[in-house]
């Protein structure tokens, strides 16, 4: 997670290396010019940068402001769930499903092993290798199982948290209550999902579920504390091609960036086409 400012900060920042890259290797080109008695009476190449347009669509994923008053903990808490908890599920959920598959190989291949004698260990190696040789996959059509039960998941323990919450003081409550209370509800929302789910299918068993939901309070933890922390603020989360897949597209915003010497534009473009420019001076 990014401020805002800081996105646009490091956008203005880059775009500045970018024109000194350019000085030096300008000099470079000029001090080669200077030795060759063909080039030296010509122009050394050298580019400004007049303006520079980025369109960039970003995920407002929270809004901190100086007093961090009891309602507004209790929005950023439920935002992080939101909109973090899916994809930490999701990818967590194909991370054991694949350990669950190489963990029933090994298995498999220990027990053909213990059956193979003396005498016929030669040619059985050849059997083992071919085993060794494909890694474990997941289906697409799981991949999409997956990805429906941590948005169904994070939907349902959103209540629940909001309950908690709601009762809590916050004069007194740490993060890590927020965050052991978090760990105990997962737990049974992931019993209860995938209940259905065939063992074969199903990527977490009941030895691991204790380690799949004390990682995945982690990730939440620092989630929370980020949000909790940082000083006020506008808090986004840029389209690069590898933005959270399943954040609300009702919260995208458009931000159109115009760089130029001394000033910036921002043409900010909302999801139904509306939109509002700044000026920023630079000088």
């Amino acid at each position: 997670m990014v401020k805002l400012s800081e996105f646009i900060g490091g956008l203005v920042s880059d775009i500045s290396d970018a024109r000194k890259i350019s000085d030096s290797n300008s000099v470079a080109l000029s001090q080669s010019y200077h030795a060759d008695p063909f080039l030296k009476g010509m122009p050394v190449p050298h580019y400004t940068i007049e303006e520079a347009e980025i369109k960039v669509p970003v995920s407002v994923t929270g809004v901190v402001s100086g007093n961090k008053e009891k309602i507004l903990m209790q929005s950023l808490i439920l935002s992080a769930i939101k909109l973090k908890l899916p994809q930490i599920l999701n990818n967590q959920f194909i991370n054991y499903y694949l350990k669950k598959q190489k963990e029933e190989r090994r298995k498999e291949e220990e027990m053909q092993q213990a059956e193979v004698t003396v005498a016929e260990k030669s040619e059985a190696d050849s059997d083992l290798q071919t085993l060794e040789e494909h890694p474990v996959t997941i289906s697409d059509a799981l991949r999409k199982k997956f990805a429906k039960s941590s948005n169904h998941i994070s939907e349902s323990i959103a209540e629940p948290m909001s309950a908690f919450l709601e009762a809590a003081n916050f004069e007194i409550i740490k993060l890590l209550d927020i965050r052991d209370k978090f760990v105990s509800l997962l737990k049974n929302e992931i019993r209860e999902e995938f209940s259905p789910y065939t063992p074969e299918s199903q990527p977490v068993t009941e030895e691991s579920l204790d380690e799949f939901v004390e990682e995945a309070g982690t990730h939440m933890f620092f989630e929370f504390k980020n949000f909790s922390e940082n000083d006020k603020g506008i808090f986004v989360e840029p389209d690069t091609g590898k933005m959270n897949e399943y954040a609300d597209s009702n919260n995208l915003l458009h931000i159109t960036i115009k760089i130029r010497e001394q000033d910036l534009d921002l043409v900010v473009e909302d999801s139904n086409g509306n939109s509002t420019q700044r000026f920023l001076s630079l000088n």
